[in-house]
C-alpha cells in the first residue's frame, strides 16, 4: 500500500507584499487628504459667502427702513458722568439679521452696562453671522484689560468677536485725535458719524464694497505692535463688535484699503506697516478674500488685485473707472 502524505504548507503574505500594500494606501491617503481637505474649505467659503449675503441683505433692510445704511460708528458722549449714546454698525443691524432680544439688551442710556456681567455681557455675545469658519480666531470672545491703556476704564471687559468689517475706505486707522479724527478718509460707507445713502454711492453701488473680512492671523503684527504701537490690541483681539468707547471703534468694525487683501506685517514693520495691517482685508480663504457690495451682492475678490483697484471699490464717489471683479 502506497503511503499517502499530508502537507501542512501555508498560503501566506509575504514581508515585500505587506510593504507593498502599506505603500499603496499610503499613496492612497496622499492624494486623497487634500481632496478632503480642499472639501472642506470649499463649504466653509461657501458658507462665509452666505454669511456676507445675509449682511448685505441686513443692510439694505435698515436703509430701507432708515433711507441710510447704519453709521459705523457713534462715540459716546459723557451725561452726567455716563457713557450715553455709544453705537456700532453691528449693533444697529442686530434688528435686521434676527438679533431683535440682544438688540434690547444694548444700553443707549449708559454704555457701561454693555460690558458689565462678565461673559454674559451683552457685548460678550457670540453672533454666529459674524464669524468666518475659516478665520483662525484662538477664541470668539476675548477679554479687553488695564493692558489696552489707550482704552477707557469703563470700556475693559468681555467682548464677542466679529470675522467681517465694514468698508471705511482708503485708511480708518489711525482716526487721530477727537473731535476731527482727521485720519479717517471718509470716503467709504462706514466711519464715524457716517450717514451715507445708495444715492451717495455714485460710482455705482455694484463697483463699491460694503463688508469685507479680516483674517486674525499675523505673527509679525503681533511681535511688532507691542514695540512700535504699544497699548492697542493684538491681531486676535480685533474685530470685538460691540466696542464703541472711542476712536478704537474704527479699528474693530470697519476695514480699509491701505494695503493689498491678505497683507502681512513685514519683519521689522514701522508704526505705518502696522496700523496698514490692522483694519487690512484678508481671509483664511486660499488666493483672497469674501466682500459684499453695496448692492447686496457677494463675491470673492483675488489677492493679485493691484492696490490702485483695490481702493477704487473702497471709495464711494471717486469717480475712477474700474471693471467689478
Amino acid at each position: 500500500m502506497t503511503p499517502s502524505y499530508s502537507s501542512n504548507t501555508r498560503s501566506g503574505v509575504t514581508l515585500v507584499e505587506l510593504l507593498v500594500v502599506i505603500a499603496i494606501i499610503g499613496l492612497l491617503m496622499a492624494l486623497l487628504l487634500p481632496a478632503v481637505a480642499a472639501a472642506r474649505e470649499s463649504g466653509r467659503r461657501a458658507s462665509c459667502l452666505n454669511n456676507m449675503r445675509q449682511l448685505g441683505l441686513a443692510s439694505h433692510h435698515h436703509h430701507d427702513v432708515n433711507k441710510k445704511f447704519p453709521t459705523g460708528a457713534r462715540l459716546p458722549i459723557e451725561v452726567s458722568g455716563r457713557p450715553t449714546d455709544g453705537t456700532t454698525l453691528w449693533v444697529e443691524l442686530l434688528l435686521y439679521f434676527e438679533q431683535d432680544n440682544l438688540h434690547r439688551r444694548w444700553d443707549y442710556k449708559d454704555n457701561r452696562n454693555n460690558v458689565a456681567g462678565g461673559l454674559n455681557a451683552t457685548q460678550a455675545q457670540v453672533i454666529e453671522i459674524l464669524l468666518c469658519p475659516s478665520d483662525p480666531l484662538p477664541s470668539a470672545i476675548v477679554e479687553m484689560t488695564a493692558a489696552h491703556f489707550l482704552s477707557r476704564p469703563w470700556s475693559w471687559g468681555f467682548y464677542g468677536m466679529s470675522s467681517y468689517g465694514g468698508n471705511a475706505g482708503k485708511r480708518s486707522v489711525p482716526p487721530g485725535p477727537p473731535p476731527d479724527f482727521a485720519g479717517i478718509t471718509r470716503d467709504g460707507i462706514f466711519f464715524i458719524d457716517s450717514q451715507v445713502r445708495l444715492s451717495d454711492i455714485t460710482d455705482g453701488s455694484s463697483h463699491t464694497f460694503l463688508f469685507g473680512e479680516r483674517f486674525h492671523h499675523d505673527p509679525e503684527f503681533d511681535r511688532r505692535q507691542p514695540v512700535v504701537l504699544p497699548g492697542i490690541a493684538r491681531m486676535a483681539e480685533l474685530g470685538r463688535w460691540g466696542f464703541a468707547a472711542g476712536g478704537g471703534a474704527m479699528a474693530n468694525v470697519t476695514l480699509h484699503t491701505a494695503a493689498k487683501i491678505n497683507f502681512q506685517v513685514p519683519p521689522g514693520a514701522d508704526p505705518l506697516n502696522v496700523n496698514d495691517r490692522v483694519c487690512a482685508y484678508g481671509s483664511g480663504h486660499s488666493g483672497g478674500a469674501n466682500f459684499t457690495f453695496a448692492d447686496g451682492s457677494a463675491r470673492f475678490v483675488a489677492e493679485d488685485l493691484p492696490l490702485e483697484l483695490l481702493q477704487a471699490l473702497s471709495t464711494r464717489a471717486g469717480e475712477e473707472v474700474v471693471q467689478t471683479p
